[in-house]
This record gives structure tokens, sequence and C-alpha cells, in this order.
């Protein structure tokens, strides 16, 4: 784009909406209900857009527990602090939707709340706790009918019917209660030796129990006895049946299976995740599953095939980089403090998790020679290069065509050459060391090589941080903790490394070092809240560029490199000039570190992300920002000639609407003081035909003038003729009247005292005056 940039303005941002906990999936399937630290939200399942949320984010208490009613009207939302609130939810057609709290009340549990369960008729409400009671609460008249003590926190509760409930501890054991009568438990079981996950009810008295020692058992309600126990060979961690009477478990080893409750049998599974799955729900409707695994991500598969539909990621924690892939750079690929990698689609925001790694990925890096290729970077000491390969269905999963190890600590970063003639990366980590990788031998499509590292330097004395490389591949940049950038000569032709020169004059580690794509000049961000560029002629610093209150960890050109953008450890961004070595302007991007710092190719928009888990996109609306100035600046000109031609036509009834349209406290007074001056019934006249809003707009700039002496009598005329031209009732009706009538009063009172000393000193000069004047002709003569 190639102009100046001034301002940024947000324009979409991923947002974290889920940090664990309970997930609830309306009858419809159109809308799934995340906790999130103090907020439940609603969010739309087709494309993770949130319709509104439930609570204040400045509530002081997280919610621990939330159940949708069985028809979805209504959500019962607990509190870490025993707090229990019903919301009724808005209707799926609701334009402004918003939850409305129906009612409130304090449970007597004496720890947070861990289950919520509605009886089938929504009349009745069971919360269980860890502190093994289970209280069931008559939910019209908020009162607890039933406080049912365990030996162990509760787990799980299934009401049997209005009167009998089921209830499972987290030591294994089951208690079956009568919520009616003397004798309330009617059994105990412990057929199991570590936590109840789920209880199912298979027939009208049977039921089963699932737990995390890896087995089932059925249990006889007509004989309180065990029918049997079956193995399931995983700690389960939820189960729940479909309708043609198979079960689904998920658990430990991230897989959905399939099984036949009643004989144990392992009908069909699929692996969904690499990690613990903690939760499944299903919807009716949808035939589809919702599963929750324990790194906050939500995968939607379809009941049928177990094919996964959606991927989506409740919670990114703290995001170390990012870059974009493809050939319209529709994909984004994100670098999180997770194993897998983020692949978000940048037109529908949709995600695709892939494991690749068994550490932590700290980079992601694309080749500019080539957009569906790029290389991830791993706390595990290695790096993967990878190859996007879209199908006519779209997205397919990238394939790896290359992996690196050599390292032996965190490989911080890596970037890719910059022309099509030698392909190479070059990588850094923790160890200090400086790697060159040529990739003659990866060819996309063929199986995956190991690459092997020509060349290996010890770079710095400490960390280093990051890499760049120049639009030549003839240098490349490092930067260290150990408060220096140094520049190193690449040969492509042997694949060799050397030394070029030192950048030295920060104060603290630096965190970024970054080559200019049109100019001689480099610049490195530090840890001591300064960015400096570099001459690459004679390795000097040009330009020192001060103002971040805390550590700069990112930083890039643009503007053909006039200008330079430096994110800190604050959340805050800074547009600089480098010519004039000044701050443009300072926006608030995040809440924490800024790690990833993004321009896209025609630098009309950024996008950035950092520890708060947020990717937020910024767009240029510096051009848009001085048209809508421009387009205000003529139009003021226009409302102030039509205003000045109202009053020269004397059409000051008219003048006075539209002063009072445009909001302009000083040309209202003007007008004002030409109908006081015209005398009569002007001013009264005018003020009688104005519409509420202007009414009310006039009553405020009258209580704005009865502050000044000067402008108090055009006041008090003012709020005279509306006195009498409105009743009081009209005036009752007016917004702000009170705080309007309150604001008049003092300065009233003190136009009226002073008006007051001025008639008696007036008095007394008139006394005076008479006192002392010489007596006339006549009055000597008698």
């Amino acid at each position: 784009m190639n102009e100046e940039v001034a301002d940024l303005a947000l324009v979409h941002s991923i947002e974290t909406f889920y940090t664990g906990g309970s997930v609830e999936w309306s009858t419809d399937g159109d809308t799934i209900f995340t906790t999130c630290t103090n907020v439940v939200k609603a969010l739309r399942i087709d494309d993770g857009t949130t319709r509104y949320v439930i609570g204040e984010d400045d509530d002081a208490s997280h919610v621990s527990c939330v159940q949708c009613s069985p028809d979805s009207h209504s959500m019962i939302v607990a509190y870490t602090n025993g707090l229990l609130r019903e919301y009724i939810l808005p209707a799926k057609t609701a334009i402004d939707a918003k939850a409305q709290m129906n009612r409130q009340w304090r449970s007597t549990h004496t720890a947070p709340i861990k289950l919520i369960r509605f009886s089938s008729n929504a009349t009745m409400l069971a919360t269980g706790s860890a502190d093994f009671t289970l209280k069931v609460w008559k939910l019209e008249s908020q009162c607890c009918v039933a406080s049912l003590k365990g030996p162990t926190a509760v787990t799980q509760a299934l009401f049997v019917d209005g009167e009998r409930i089921l209830i499972g501890y987290m030591d294994g054991s089951v208690n079956f209660y009568r919520l009616k009568g003397e004798k309330r438990l009617m059994h105990h079981w412990k057929y199991h030796t570590s936590q109840v996950v789920s209880i199912l009810l298979l027939e009208r008295t049977l039921v089963a129990t699932v737990s995390r020692d890896q087995t089932i058992s059925l249990i006889s309600l007509e004989t309180n006895e065990r029918v049997k126990t079956l193995p399931l060979f995983e700690p389960v961690e939820s189960a729940l049946l479909i309708d043609d009477g198979t079960m689904l478990t998920v658990g430990e080893e991230g897989v959905l299976k399939c099984w036949q409750p009643t004989t144990g049998k392992l009908l069909r599974s699929s692996n969904i995740c690499n990690c613990r799955i903690d939760s499944i729900l299903r919807n009716r409707i949808r035939r589809q599953l919702l599963l929750i695994s324990c790194d906050s991500n939500l995968y939607l598969v379809d009941e049928k095939t177990f094919d996964v539909r959606r991927q989506m990621v409740g919670f990114n924690d703290e995001i170390f980089d990012l870059t974009f892939v493809g050939a319209n750079r529709q994909y984004m690929v994100v670098a999180a403090n997770s194993t897998d990698i983020r692949i978000y689609e940048t037109q529908t925001w949709a995600c695709h998790l892939v494991p690749g790694h068994t550490g932590s990925i700290l980079c992601a890096s694309n080749a500019s020679w080539d957009a569906n290729i790029f290389a991830t970077s791993s706390k595990d000491n290695s790096f993967v290069v990878w190859k996007i390969c879209e199908d006519e269905k779209g997205f397919s999963l990238p394939q790896k065509v290359g992996v690196a190890t050599g390292h032996t600590n965190n490989v911080t970063a890596v970037r890719f050459s910059r022309t099509s003639k030698k392909h190479f990366i070059v990588s850094v980590s923790n160890d200090t060391t400086l790697k060159l990788w040529s990739l003659a031998d990866v060819k996309p499509g063929s199986e995956c090589v190991k690459l092997s590292a020509s060349s290996t330097l010890v770079a710095h004395t400490k960390d280093v941080t990051c890499v760049d490389v120049s639009v030549n591949d003839r240098l490349c940049v490092t930067g260290s903790l150990d408060k220096t950038a140094k520049l190193w000569h690449i040969d492509p032709t042997k694949m060799q490394l050397g030394i070029a020169g030192t950048l030295a004059g920060h104060r603290r580690g630096v965190w970024d070092a970054r080559f200019s794509s049109s100019t001689q000049i480099v610049a490195t961000c530090s840890g001591d809240c300064m960015v400096r560029v570099f001459s690459l002629g004679a390795n000097e610093c040009i330009a020192t560029l001060s103002g971040h209150p805390s550590a700069v960890l990112k930083a890039v050109f643009v503007n053909n490199s006039k200008q330079l953008i430096s994110a800190d450890s604050g959340g805050l961004l800074k547009i600089w000039s480098i010519s004039a070595k000044e701050c443009i302007s300072t926006v608030e991007a995040h809440d924490d570190k800024i790690w990833a710092m993004l321009a896209y190719d025609d630098e009309s928009r950024f996008v950035t992300a950092g520890s708060d888990g947020r990717i937020r996109i910024w767009e240029d609306v510096t051009e848009k920002k001085r048209e809508e100035e421009e387009e205000k600046r003529t139009q003021r000109i226009k409302d102030e000639q039509k205003l000045s031609n109202l009053m020269e036509q004397k059409r000051y009834a008219e003048a006075l609407s539209f002063s009072l349209t445009l909001s302009r406290p000083f040309n209202c007074l003007k007008v004002v003081n030409a109908l006081l001056e015209m005398g009569g019934m002007e001013l009264r006249n005018s003020v009688a035909d104005l519409l509420e809003e202007q009414l009310v707009i006039l009553l405020d700039f009258a209580s704005q003038w009865n502050t000044n002496s000067r402008t108090s009598n055009a006041s008090q005329q003012v709020l005279y003729e509306i006195l009498h031209c409105y009743t009081p009732e009209q005036l009752l009706k007016t917004p702000n009247i009170a705080s309007v009538v309150e604001s008049f009063i003092p300065y009233t009172n003190r136009h009226f005292e002073r008006l007051t000393r001025s008639r008696q000193n007036a008095a007394f000069l008139h006394y005076t005056w008479s006192q002392m004047r010489l007596p006339d002709a006549d009055t000597q003569a008698a």
C-alpha cells in the first residue's frame, strides 16, 4: 500500500470462549454454552461466533457449573461462592439476544458446586458439591427438600423418577435414595475403586455405572444386586446412550468408542485427538456429538460415521508466533503453548488441529517462494517443514516434508530463504547456536526427509531469541539475551555461515531483529523498552525509538520502511516515524505480552497475538479517518452557513431548532439573545414549537449558561419560558429532569443574591446622590 499508517482499528478478534468446566448444548442444536472464567458464552455452533454472554465480566466469583433445562428455555448457573442463578434464555430469532436473570438464591454448600441435574419435568433440581452432599431443590420456590450426605465428593447424579435419585461419588460408590419418606437411603453399592463418571438408565430397572477404574457395572433396581461387571480397558471420563441402545465412551486415550453395554463388546472406535477427552454430549436433532478435550478444544463429530465435522479451540493459551500460508494467504498457522499446530481458515475462521511435535510450538514461518510450505519449531529441540495440499473439497491436513534435529535445546525461531534460487532455512536455539540447513532434498509430494545442518556456529553467549534473513539471502541477523544482535554472511553456494558484524547498544536482551525489505537497515527490539534502527553499511545505530513503558518484543517495517510498528510486553502497539524518530500513535491492543505481529502483503491489515490467547486483526483506517474528518469539516461549514443565513433572514425560530439539532450551545445562545432583543412573545413561541429531544438539549444548554453571570440572563429567560409553555407533568417525563433542576438551583440562588445586592447598592447610590446634590434656584429664592 505504501501509504502512511497513523490509525489502526480492530476488525476481528479470536477470543477465548472456554476455559474448562461445563459445556451445554441447546435442544435445537444451534447453540452451545461454555464456561469462560466468570461468564457463560453462548456460541453459534456452525461458525463459532458469540451470540450473547450470560453474566458479567467483572463478577468476582467464577462459574463452577452450568446446566440447561430439558427444553433449553432456561439455564442454572452455579458460582464458586455458592450462588445459584436461573437465567431465561432468549429465543433463537431474537435480534439483540440477551439472557435475563429470573431468580437467584444462595445454596448452603460449603464447597464449590460440581454438578447440576434437572428432573425430567424440570420441577426439581439437584446440586452436587465437593462437600460430600447433594441437595435437591424445588425450583419454583428455591426450597431445599433433601440434603443427602455421602462418603466423598459427589461426581454424578441421575433422577430415576420424581421420587428416586442415584448418586455417584469420587471413591466409586453409588447411593440410591428415596426423596420422600423417612428412610431415604434405599441402597449403597461399592462396585468400583475409582470415581463414578456416568450413571446410565439402560432399562426401567437396569442401571449402568461407568467408572475411571476401566469398568462398567450393571445393577438391577429390583433386586439391588449387581448383574455383571464388564471391562472397558481405558480410564473412561464420560459416557452416554444413543437411540439404538449402544453406549459411547471417551477417556484417557482420546478415542471415541461405541459399546454394547450389556455384553461389553466394542463395536467401533475412532481416534479424535492425542489427549484426554473429558466429556461427550449428543444432540438428537443434528445427530451429532460434541467432544470436549482436556486442553479446552471442542470437536463436533458425526454420530453415524464418527468423522470430525468441526474443531473449535476454546483457549489458545499463550500464542508465540503466527504466519500466513496458501496461495491466497487463506490459512493462518498459529504456534501456541501446545504440541498441536492450529491452522485457521481466514474466511470462516474454522480451526484445524494438527499434531506434529512433542513439545510446545514456539515459531511458525512461511516460505516466500512457495505459499504452501511452512515450518514450525518447538521445545522438543526440532523443527518440521510442512506442505499444505488442497484437494477438491478444499483444506486437507498438511504433510511433513522435512524434519530437522540437531539442536540440544528449544528451537526458538526459524526462517526460510527469500529467493527461489537456493532454498535453505536457518534456525536458532536456546543452545546459543545458529544452524544453516539446505532444502535441496525436500521434494513436495515425496516422503518426509531428515534434514542435516550444513553449517553450525555458536552465535551468542546466551539464549538466541530470533533470526531473520535479508531480501537477497546474503545476510541473516540474530538477537539474543546477551544484549546484542549479530549479522552473519550466508554463502548459498557452499551453504556456509560467517560472522559479518555486531549490532550493540541495548542494555537488555534483544527479543526481535528484522531486516527492511526496501532499504539497508535492520531494526532490533529489546527489554530496555527501546527499538534501535541500524545501518547495514557501518553497523551503526541511526535511530533510537523510545517511549514503550515495558519490554519491546516485536517490530515490523511498513510504508516502504519509512515507518515501524512495535509491540511490547504490556499489550501496546506503537506506530513510529523512523525519520522523525517519534511515535505517531499508540494502540492498546492486548492485555498481556504481544509475542506475534504480522502484516498483510498489502499492509492494509495487521495481526497480533500474545499471552492473553487472543488473535486480533487490525485494519489501517488512516485514509478512512481522513475522509471522515474531511466530510465532517465540510458538513460543519455547510451547517454554519445555513445557520448564518437563518440569522441574517431573521428566521430565529428555525435557527433555534437547527442549532439545537446540531448541539451547538454558543450558536444557540446567539439565537436566544436575538429573540430576547426582539421582545414580545418571540422566545416563548419558539420554545413552544420545540420537539422533546430539542427541549432536553435546550434545558442542558440553559443549565450550562446559568453557571456564568454574563449568560445567566438568557438562561433564566429560557427557563421562565419553558415553565410557562409546558406543564409539570410534561416536564417530569423529560429525561434527566431531576439532575437539570438540581444544577439550576445553586447558581440561581447565587444570581438572585448578586442581583439583590446590586439593587441595594443602587438604592444607596440614589440616596447618596439625592443628599449630595445642590438645591435649585427656586428652593434658594424661597
